[in-house]
């Protein structure tokens, strides 16, 4: 199992060297690869996390790697929209053509990596805050 579970990571670090600017591109380089990625959806409409299924075995995302997990995952597809980096915290997402809510999760998540980024562009231009 450990074996399966290092092959699907060695797979799921180079989707994420090409970039994906969507959940839906990242889903489908992975179904390229032969790794089925399986959004799991909740009854309140949000998207908590996901599965994964490779040559039969079907596991949580972040039983595969932590770095797998919605949290860690959506996040950095969503800064790869664009070459900017976010000035708000998305509210929902386009999952396979579906609308789908973010867990206040996911969405807490991603506004600590955009603070996280604002803060590194102002150490790296210079740009002091005065007290």
């Amino acid at each position: 199992m450990k074996g399966l579970r290092q092959e699907i990571k060695n797979i799921h670090d180079r989707v994420l060297q090409s970039r994906p600017k969507s959940l839906d591109e990242y889903i489908s380089k992975m179904k390229a690869q032969k790794v089925e990625v399986i959004p799991t959806i909740n009854k309140a409409n949000q998207l908590p996390g996901f599965r994964v299924e490779y040559k039969g075995v079907n596991l949580k995302a972040s039983e595969v790697d932590r770095s797998m997990s919605g949290n860690r995952l959506i996040p950095q597809i969503v800064q790869n929209k664009s070459f900017t980096r976010l000035k708000e915290v998305p509210k929902t997402f386009q999952v396979l053509g579906k609308t789908v809510q973010l867990s206040s999760n996911l969405s807490t998540k991603i506004a600590k990596e955009i603070l996280k980024g604002t803060i590194k562009i102002i150490k790296d231009t210079g740009i002091g805050i005065g007290y």
